[in-house]
């Protein structure tokens, strides 16, 4: 009977000792799977699907949650990776520019008047705005942010879906500055934006951080923080997340933390020409036109201002965007796509001309969008 029982013990230990070993080799080679999976290099691609299109009075595409829009003078449309048709919206616009965040597109038109708010189900809302729209942007529940111009006066007015108006800065351009950007935060509460104004035959920059929540109620025109930088242009202001901003001025970036007030916690300052800027929810990038070499050369930034990246670039591209931890850029008919490590993922040069190139599932498959044609692509080692 002693016997038995240590015989029993020692076999649970040892099929226990079996399994957990099998187990962790389960891991490790799943491990160096996705290790292999997300650093593999590709030369070719297979045609997986393709669907009819027109760029007839084109406004632009997005990138939409493994989806394209393709918003146009007369209307909007979202296609699936597999051709499918999400939803379509009418419309009649002059010259029509669009945002998206997460589930929400919000297509305007610019000199005019009108922004329509579409989601997965289709058309969410729309909005008359009292000014002519210069930029428009929308957040994660459809709230819609509109930057305008009329007069001597610049608006910036927040509407939630349903038209109801949230929140507004009203701007004297004579005293505050003609505004260059502006930004919506994810959440649709906080708003930031850029002025280039004249003083004493100078020129300034004026960076405002409001805040249309709680916070700023406590605070006057729901202002929660303001920069002066005098003789630098800051052109460009976006949220990278829902509490970080980034000021790209013209020697390099400005990193801010915006909780619910703003704080400056990175500057970065640059030597050369800046040609692009680049950004999404990570990263934030700048391509400088060396004054030393002549060479450009990419920089990428996380969101604390810490440098990741500095990589020569030996392609001409027409087009250069930031997507998950991919670098994409393209000209009129050749692609190159890069890790957020640097390393080079595709490189192609296609028989068509490319309109747009997005990702659909961050690992192989993307769209790759002509003037006649979307395309589904996998590409291929």
């Amino acid at each position: 009977m002693r016997d038995y029982t240590k015989r029993s013990k020692r076999y649970r230990r040892n099929r226990a000792i079996i399994i957990i070993s099998l187990l962790v080799l389960i891991v490790v080679l799943c491990v160096v799977y996705l290790i292999r999976l997300f650093n593999r290099n590709y030369q070719d691609y297979e045609l997986m699907n393709r669907v009819a299109n027109t760029e007839e009075n084109l406004g632009g595409y997005l990138e939409y949650k493994g989806a394209v829009v393709r918003y146009s003078k007369d209307g909007a449309v979202a296609i699936d990776s597999k051709g499918n048709l999400l939803w379509n919206g009418s419309y009649q616009m002059a010259d029509p520019i669009a945002d998206t965040c997460d589930d929400y597109v919000a297509v305007a038109d610019r000199g005019g008047k009108q922004i329509h708010i579409f989601n997965r189900n289709g058309l969410s809302g729309n909005i008359q705005t009292n000014h002519p729209i210069i930029k428009v942007q929308v957040a994660k529940q459809g709230v819609v942010a509109a930057l305008m111009i009329e007069g001597e006066s610049s608006y910036i007015e927040i509407y939630s879906k349903e038209g109801e108006l949230l929140g507004e800065k009203i701007s004297n351009m004579a005293k505050d500055g003609y505004p260059m950007d502006f930004s919506l935060s994810d959440n649709g509460e906080k708003v930031v934006a850029t002025y280039f104004c004249l003083k004493n035959g100078e020129f300034v920059t004026n960076i405002l951080f409001m805040n249309f929540g709680g916070v700023g109620k406590n605070y006057t025109d729901r202002t929660v923080g303001a920069d002066i930088y005098n003789s630098i242009l800051v052109p460009r202001i976006t949220f990278l997340d829902n509490n970080t901003v980034c000021a790209f001025k013209e020697d390099g970036l400005l990193i801010y933390a915006m909780e619910e007030i703003a704080e400056l916690i990175k500057e970065v300052n640059m030597e050369g020409k800046i040609i692009s800027v680049l950004h999404n929810e990570k990263y934030a990038g700048i391509v400088l036109n060396s004054e030393k070499d002549n060479e450009r050369r990419l920089f990428l930034y996380d969101l604390k201002g810490n440098q990741l990246m500095d990589m020569k670039l030996d392609f001409n591209y027409d087009n250069i965007y930031l997507s998950g931890e991919e670098i994409i850029m393209f000209n009129d008919l050749s692609c190159v796509i890069y890790r957020a490590s640097g390393k080079e993922k595709f490189r192609y040069t296609f028989t068509t001309n490319i309109s747009a190139l997005y990702p659909i599932n961050h690992i192989d498959r993307y769209f790759m969008v002509n003037p006649t044609e979307i395309w589904e692509i996998q590409l291929k080692e």
